[in-house]
């Protein structure tokens, strides 16, 4: 096991085998993925898996596994994801990393998510970079209670690509940090 990151409580460290069936379900429950479109397969959910363990282990940055050092009990996962130029994403500051988290419910509400992302920046601003974004859909508060405790300021707006126009879901938030502003 890779540890990337280190805080008070967590642990930010590669996947394991042990983490894969916990990330499924989480990504099937229905409360974690009440702003998203839809729930993950559990093959869906593999994928992803490995597929962010695979860049973590590439270039050390990445959406990492969250472990409560307390317990060693696997909790989500907090870090940065690559958003491309040719994203389906239509934005002018592509490509770009954003922040972004999930973890499970039995966590919410403590702290753990803003922890987690607040050392994520630091560690991104040892690592050179400049900017960093975060998306969330308009009605997720506790996401965007995060960004704002993190020291994000609101950038614009945007409709999220692939949903309807009339998907609930469809208007989302997008938020900033320059890096050079973080103290830690």
């Amino acid at each position: 096991m890779t540890v990337y990151i280190e805080t008070e409580r967590l642990i930010l460290r590669d996947w394991r085998e042990a983490d894969v069936l916990p990330f499924q379900q989480m990504n099937a429950n229905q409360q974690v993925r009440r702003f998203f479109p839809s729930l993950l397969s559990y093959r869906r959910s593999e994928l992803d898996l490995k597929k962010m363990d695979d860049i973590i282990k590439e270039t050390g940055v990445g959406l990492f596994a969250v472990e409560l050092k307390e317990t060693n009990g696997w909790l989500g996962f907090i870090g940065l994801n690559y958003v491309p130029k040719n994203s389906k994403y239509k934005f002018t500051e592509l490509p770009f990393y954003e922040i972004g988290w999930r973890l499970i419910p039995e966590v919410w509400d403590n702290g753990i998510a803003t922890e987690g992302a607040q050392a994520v920046l630091s560690y991104a601003k040892e690592r050179g970079f400049e900017h960093i974004y975060a998306l969330a859909a308009e009605q997720n508060e506790a996401s965007i209670r995060v960004m704002k405790k993190i020291g994000m300021e609101q950038f614009d707006f945007f409709e999220y690509p692939d949903l309807s126009n009339y998907h609930p879901l469809k208007r989302h938030v997008r938020y900033h940090i320059q890096l050079k502003d973080i103290t830690k």
